[in-house]
């Protein structure tokens, strides 16, 4: 394999490639490879306006999946769109740093079930505490948990990441069950405050350009597209059951 293309296994069981520098036909071709021999699917991704990185990888056999907008958010606009959210009575919000990691996970699973490119996703202990906690992004103030009152249930969660190239909202989701009571605009409006709090003014986020809800939801903030991502995908015969297994054999807890 290439020492110019790198992996990292999901916790849905597909591997992210990535190159050092562009993709090119031997970067791809080195990236199917590696997926082949593992029995993983692989995907890509890449900008829109990289015609030459899309054809190689296409070339190796990658098709693409989806994709999805990315987009700037004014902090000043959106608060101002959001002047009127409000957390539900009897639901509290607390930061992910006060709060179970454990039953955090699982929330974490059940949402990305409706996130585009996520489903299946299933992270370990040692995962989701890497790619959380562990993480340099990590502000206990811009990730933050909605917890219903009475019984404890965890509801629904946003976070934003605090990236050193600027703030990226990773997640905002509410269970199906507790939607459509202005949760999702009441975690957004805590988190952005704390954005704001930090001296940002903008917040960069995607969302999959087939998923409606999210456009609209981006749309009502106020954003404003800056590009678009492209997810392309090489999957090897019978991986499906290769990564099951695989993931089978990570799993704890």
């Amino acid at each position: 394999m290439s020492a110019r293309v790198s992996d990292v296994l999901r916790p849905d069981g597909r591997l992210l490639v990535r190159s050092a520098g562009e993709w090119t036909d031997e970067t791809a071709a080195a990236a199917v490879e590696l997926a082949d021999r593992r029995g993983l699917p692989a995907l890509a991704h890449v900008s829109d306006q990289a015609e030459s990185e899309r054809a190689a990888l296409a070339r190796a056999g990658f098709v693409e999946a989806r994709r999805q907008a990315v987009v700037a958010i004014s902090l000043e606009r959106a608060l101002v769109a959001l002047a009127d959210a409000s957390v539900p009575a009897g639901i509290q919000v607390r930061s992910a740093a006060d709060v179970d990691p454990h039953r955090l996970r699982l929330l974490d699973d059940e949402l990305r079930q409706d996130v585009p490119g996520t489903s299946g996703w299933r992270s370990t202990p040692e995962e989701f505490d890497d790619d959380t906690f562990a993480d340099p992004a990590f502000d206990p103030r811009t990730y933050l948990v909605a917890v219903d009152e009475a019984s404890g249930e965890y509801l629904g969660l946003v976070r934003v990441w605090m990236n050193e190239r600027g703030p990226r909202l990773g997640l905002v989701g509410v269970r199906g069950d507790r939607r459509r009571q202005g949760l999702a605009s009441a975690l957004l409006a805590c988190a952005l405050t704390a954005v704001r709090a930090t001296g940002a003014a903008e917040v960069t986020a995607e969302h999959d350009l087939g998923n409606e809800a999210s456009a609209a939801l981006v749309a009502g903030l106020g954003a404003r597209r800056v590009g678009v991502q492209v997810e392309l995908v090489h999957d090897p015969p019978r991986s499906g059951t290769t990564a099951r297994r695989a993931r089978e054999r990570s799993r704890v807890g």
